[in-house]
Formats: C-alpha cells, structure tokens, sequence
C-alpha cells in the first residue's frame, strides 16, 4: 500500500481560514479518491501559514477491475428491440449472457473495465480537486486568471516518492518546497511524509497547527510563571496566532506604567485585537504591566529587538486611547446622541438616534408589561437613552470592540446609577453564538430584548430576512440572542414575544418606507415569529433532540409565544424523559388520541367548521362517553393548571391517566352516527380530548 502526499505552497493564507481550508481539503480528497475507486487508509491534512498539505496513506498502486452489468430486454422480446439493445452498447448477440430473474430471461451485456495507475488517476484528480476548492475570499494575480486565497508559489506531489506530475495556475508540481520565509527560504527535495515533517522542521516550520499552539500556550505559561503572572486565557487569540506563524518564538514585553491607569478593557482591546499581545494580571487579579508577543523568528540578540519594536507600537496605541478617554469626557455622555442623528442605523429605518428614540418607547412599553416599579422604569427609560451615546465617542469609533464597555465607563465617571451603566454594556450580551453572557439585571435584560426586536422588526418590515448563508445585518445572530435572552433570564418574568412584536412595529416612523417596500403589521409579525421558532428549532436540534419532540413543543407555540414556557416543556418532555415513558407504557393513549385528532381534522374540513364550543351534556348517551367527559372535566382543569405553573412533568403523568376512558370511549362509541346532534356533541368531545392534550404539547407530531 501506498503514500501520497500534496503540498499547495502559497503566500500567506489567512489566520482565519485556515481550519475551514484545511478540512475542505480532506473532505475533497476523500470524494475524489472515493469517486475514482481509490481505496485508502487515512487521510491527514496540517496547514500553516503558507501551505496546505495532504498526506494520504494506504492506496493501492492500481485500482481495481471494474465490472459493469446491464440488463437489455427479455429473450423473447421484438427482434427490433433486441436490435436496439445491441446497438446501442455496441455488442453482438454472442457477447450477451443470459440471465434468470424473478421476471423472466433477460439478455445482460458485461463489460469489463482495466484498473488504471494511480499515479496518472492522481495527475487528472488533482486539478479538478483544485478547482472545487472554495475560498470565502479569493484573488487573481499577475496574468493568471485562476482564483485563489493567495497567489500560488508550488506545488509538491509524490506517489510512493515519485513525482506526481500536473499542472495548475500556471505551477507545475514537483519534488521540492521550501522551509522558514527568513531562516530557511531555500527551495530542497522531500521523498516522503516522514522526510517532509523532518526536513520541515530543520527549515524552522512546524507543520502540525495543534503543536504550534501548545507550543505558543506553554511559551505565554513560563513567561507568566517567571514573572508570578497570571496569563488571562484567551482561545480564540491563540488559534489566531498559531496560524500567523511556522516558527513560534514567545517573547516578553512591558506596559509604559503611566497607562495603567486606563481602564483595563481599554488596554487589552490595542493588545489583543490588533497587536494580537497576550495580556497578563497580578495575583491581586489587576491587569499587569506585561505583555507577550509571539515572534516567527529567532534572532542573534534573542529577540530584543523585536519586543523594543513591539513596544514602541503599542506605546503609540495606548497613548492615542488616553487621548480619547481624556477628550470623550470632557461633555456629558447624552450630549453624543447628537452626533448619532448622522449615523444611518439604515437608509429606510432612519438613523442611529432613530433607534434610541424607539427603544427608550419599547423599552418602557416592556417595563410596563412586567410591572416593573417607578424606579425600574426610570433607570431603563435612562439606559435606553445613553445605550448608543458612545458610539459617537472618539474611543469607540478608534476601537469598535469598546461599544458599550466605554458606554458603562462614562456613565459610571459622570454619576448615572449603576442600574443604568451597567445595562449600557450589557444590553449587548450576548454578542455573538460563542458568548455565554447574559444580562444580568432585569434593566439589562428588558433594553436587551427591545434592542434584538427593534432590529428584527425593522429589517423584516422592509423584507429584508436571511435566505440561505446570506445574513449581512446578523439577524440570526439576533434572533438567536432573544431567545437566549427569554429563556435563560432567570430575573425576566414569562412575556408575549408577540405582542412586543406588534409594540415594536408601531414604533417606527414608517413615512419614508411605502409599499411593496414595507410590509403590514400583520405579516411582518407573522413572518418573524415563523423565523424565531426556525431559529428555536435549529437550536433543539444543535442539542440532538428528535424531530418529532421538537415539532410536538412546538406545535403550540402560536397558543404560547414566550420561549421560556416553550423551553419548559422542551425540558419537560425530552430533557426528563417523561415523552419516552409516556408513549413507551401509553401506546393506546397516544393512538387514541391521534385518532381523535385525525378524526377532527377530517370532519372540521368535510363540514368546513371548527368543533370548539363546547360538550352538551345530555346530548351523552352512551355511559363511555360520559365517563370519559366527566374525566376530562376533572383532569383538563387540572393538568391546564400544572401547565400554568410549569409543572409540565406532572402534567404529562397526569394525562396518562386517561388510559382507560378514552380506550373504553373508542372501543364502545360510533363517533360518526346518523344523528347529527349526538354526532356534533362527539365531535366537540373529541376536540376537549384534543385540547387537553395540547395544553403541554401537539402528541399528533409525535412518531410511532
């Protein structure tokens, strides 16, 4: 069994999408190999800074013999369609076989196809390989009209150490590649993967991303270690670092003391986002005048003069951030919300100070809904007001991470509540999938919630909603937040998400937007909440619960437009496994009642009327029936209550006990009998059955 290994040799390929890049690359390798009847062992790929590899083990030198039947028409079909048959696969009536199948004698024309090298299947692979390849941003380069992330250097490609020959963007493949940009730029041949990973680290390249990542995390460790540091953690900082480098080299560098008196976000923020510096802290948990950097080089002077340079930068950087906090607070914070009338939120939703006349309503409107107390109001009323003041700020417009971090700094020095600075940041939690933050006061929370529905209101009135991977405004993103928002808030009461989203619709000027641009009221809130429930739904799978739980839940959500009573019963019936008991013990009951829901939906569209009003109890005759109305009675009143209180566990218990009357009711009860009156009252008796069950979820959705 065999080895090949391909190197795509290249300028810098970008930190941020090497990983993707690099299982891209493995997963298109497997289709093709798979495709061209190439079995195999494994396949490894390692990227770095300028190059993709791919080292295949176990293919055979050959591939083996295809054997291809195809069956033609029966023996004693027409001579013409036998005919046709022959020509067509261009063979005589000799070459054929008969064949018996379950239908008959058929004619079957076998064709034997060679297996093919290899090496040549490797040659004509390769480039349509290369063409599939998809890059989230791509470049042409001199006169070479084939896209790619960068401008390609080289290709190496070796079958069982021979050179693998194709052509591709105008490089032709070889034996060869080359080490370090600057230790090692010399071009030198490789024979296999072993020879390759040695010769690479002799040329200062370590080809593993996973190695130079530890090496990167044990570097920053003894530099906090030997100065009683503390290195504050940061995972996605060193996944971006170990793709800007072959040849980590960790090296220490100092803080100028006198802007240690910044605020501390205001330090990391240069450090971190666009010096890409490790910070570290004291034992005391204070940010330390310390920093450490990641050089791709080793130097004669150990790397002095790097970390002087890298002084220097970061001394400039942190010298433009004292400007500006000095300067932003030289006027009062709300008095930036003048500048935001000239910051467009978008062309048809008005401007940024638009958005905060809007939220400081719906905000209210929210307070007001959970019957929040004069002072509450107050504060969120105030939090809306200065919750976008500082993107006007010189701070946040040098450094964008800071929106509403300063925010909260600014309040904080000029005597708002803590109440109100505090939500200033945090109405911005969570900012993204990988945050866990949630607002922490129910001021936070409330500005939170109006600031996600305002932007999904205002986006899908103007019919502006994600499609595919299209989603430039992160209206998933937001989406995703309110429900996050709704349902872990543990200081946020239960609250109609639809009528906040009526609430946020009539708080827009809709003057400037007119149809088919602007949507009604009724359709945008028909089209959002079709879109959140996507969005929870995506979530319950994300977690590996069933389709069919998940429809179940969600099949009364239109009853219920609060995500925290939904999760509740997510939790209930598939969390606690009280579903699976539940239909495990109940089988008849479930079937029972899909019966009854079946039965309904057929009659409510023969007679194009709804069976919703209401059981006549003497119009019941048969002693099942009533015993089933009378349990039904007792128990609905009783598990509706358990649904109120969320006890939606004990609600399902209590639903298993309606065994016995509604098998005892289908056993011995006509549903459909030629009296219409009796007939109705049945049908409305059918519909409390239903009702009942659907006060903790749609049972019809369920499976088996």
């Amino acid at each position: 069994m065999a080895e090949w290994l391909l190197e795509i040799f290249s300028e810098e390929i970008p930190s941020r999408m090497q990983k993707g890049a690099q299982e891209q690359l493995g997963a298109l390798a497997k289709a093709h190999l798979l495709k061209e009847g190439l079995s195999f062992n494994t396949i490894h790929t390692f990227v770095t800074p300028r190059r993709l590899t791919l080292v295949v083990e176990g293919l055979p030198l050959r591939t083996p013999e295809k054997i291809e039947e195809k069956r033609g028409p029966r023996i004693d079909a027409s001579p013409a369609a036998l005919e046709g048959f022959l020509k067509g696969e261009n063979v005589r009536r000799e070459d054929c076989v008969v064949k018996e199948t379950p239908k008959g004698n058929f004619l079957f024309v076998v064709k034997k196809e060679p297996g093919g090298s290899t090496p040549e299947i490797l040659s004509s692979l390769t480039p349509r390989l290369l063409e599939q390849f998809r890059w989230a941003k791509s470049m042409r380069w001199g006169n070479i009209s084939t896209p790619w992330v960068r401008p390609i250097r080289n290709f190496l490609s070796l079958f069982e150490g021979n050179i693998v020959p194709f052509s591709y963007a105008g490089v032709n493949s070889s034996n060869q590649t080359q080490g370090h940009r600057f230790l090692a730029p010399g071009p030198f041949t490789v024979h296999n993967f072993e020879d390759y990973q040695e010769k690479l680290r002799k040329h200062f390249v370590i080809l593993d991303w996973n190695e130079r990542r530890s090496l990167i995390h044990q570097g920053m460790t003894q530099i906090a270690q030997e100065s009683n540091l503390k290195l504050l953690e940061d995972e996605a900082l060193l996944d971006e670092v170990a793709g800007l480098v072959e040849w980590p080299v960790p090296l220490k560098g100092a803080v100028d003391s006198h802007f240690m008196n910044l605020p501390r976000e205001v330090i990391t923020t240069p450090m971190r986002v666009h010096q890409r510096y490790f910070p570290f802290e004291n034992a005391n948990g204070k940010l330390a005048p310390t920093f450490g950097v990641v050089a791709n080089l080793e130097t004669r002077d150990k790397g002095k003069t790097i970390v002087i340079g890298n002084e220097r930068v970061l001394r400039a950087r942190l010298a433009d951030a004292q400007f500006f906090w000095e300067q932003d607070q030289k006027k009062p914070l709300e008095t930036y919300n003048t500048n935001l009338k000239t910051r467009l939120f978008h062309q048809q939703l008005g401007s940024l100070f638009d958005k905060v006349e809007r939220l400081i309503k719906l905000s209210s409107h929210i307070a007001k809904t959970l019957k929040a107390d004069p002072q509450t109001m107050k504060w969120v009323e105030r939090a809306a007001l200065l919750s976008k003041a500082d993107l006007a700020s010189h701070m946040v417009g040098e450094f964008p991470e800071l929106q509403g971090i300063m925010g909260r700094y600014y309040a904080q020095n000029q005597g708002e509540a803590s109440e109100v600075s505090q939500a200033i940041e945090e109405h911005y939690w969570p900012i993204n999938a990988n945050d866990k933050r949630i607002p922490t006061t129910i001021e936070s929370i409330i500005l939170a919630i109006a600031d996600r529905i305002d932007t999904l209101v205002g986006f899908f009135a103007i019919g502006i909603i994600p499609s595919g991977s299209k989603d430039p405004f992160a209206l998933r993103r937001a989406g995703h937040a309110l429900i996050r928002l709704c349902r872990e808030s543990e200081k946020l009461p239960e609250i109609s998400i639809l009528n906040l989203l009526e609430k946020a619709y009539d708080t827009y000027e809709w003057s400037n937007v007119t149809p088919p641009h602007l949507k009604s009221k009724e359709e945008t809130v028909r089209d959002l909440w079709k879109f959140l429930i996507e969005c929870y739904k995506f979530w319950l799978k994300a977690f590996g619960v069933r389709h069919d739980y998940i429809d179940a839940v969600l099949g009364v959500a239109d009853e219920d437009s609060n995500f925290k009573s939904l999760h509740g019963r997510a939790a209930s019936l598939v969390l606690n496994s009280q579903l699976q008991q539940f239909s495990q013990n109940n089988l008849d009951l479930l079937t029972a009642y899909k019966r009854a829901a079946n039965i309904l939906k057929i009659e409510s569209t023969k007679d194009k009327k709804s069976y919703e009003e209401g059981v006549r109890e003497d119009l019941l005759i048969a002693p099942e029936e009533k015993q089933l109305f009378t349990r039904l009675s007792e128990e609905s009143a009783k598990i509706q209550a358990l649904a109120q209180e969320k006890k939606y566990s004990e609600a399902i218990q209590r639903l298993a006990t309606l065994r016995d009357p509604v098998d005892l009711f289908f056993d011995k009860v006509m549903v459909n009998v030629k009296e219409d009156a009796v007939r109705t009252n049945r049908l409305h008796l059918l519909a409390l059955l239903r009702k009942t069950f659907h006060q903790v979820a749609d049972f019809s959705k369920i499976e088996g």
